[in-house]
């Protein structure tokens, strides 16, 4: 029964820290953003919000280390740049964040 037990929380321990944070894509740059198309600005703002409320349900149980917090605010930056990028060329970003409660 204790090497059951053992044989769990190594298996959790392993797989939380493997997964400690899920977002590893490509961050683009302001300049990146200004050269996508109105289409592309919508839907990578939509996968990113998406992206964005995983990891908040993800992590909502567990503390960050200061890897990950670093990493998440990488992510809400792009965020705030999409949503700069929008307000720039007056396009109202989707509702995500509200579809996604």
């Amino acid at each position: 029964m204790k090497k059951i037990i053992l044989m769990l929380c190594v298996l959790a321990f392993t797989c939380s820290t493997a997964f400690a944070f899920l977002f590893e894509g490509k961050v683009m740059t302001r300049e990146e953003i200004k050269q996508l198309t109105d289409d592309a600005l919508l839907q990578t703002y939509t996968d990113i919000m998406i992206e964005k409320r995983a990891n908040e349900a993800f992590h909502a149980n567990s503390g960050y280390s200061p890897k990950e917090y670093e990493n998440y605010k990488v992510l809400l930056t792009y965020v705030v740049n999409l949503r700069q990028e929008m307000a720039n060329r007056k396009i109202d970003p989707p509702a995500v964040g509200e579809w996604l409660k």
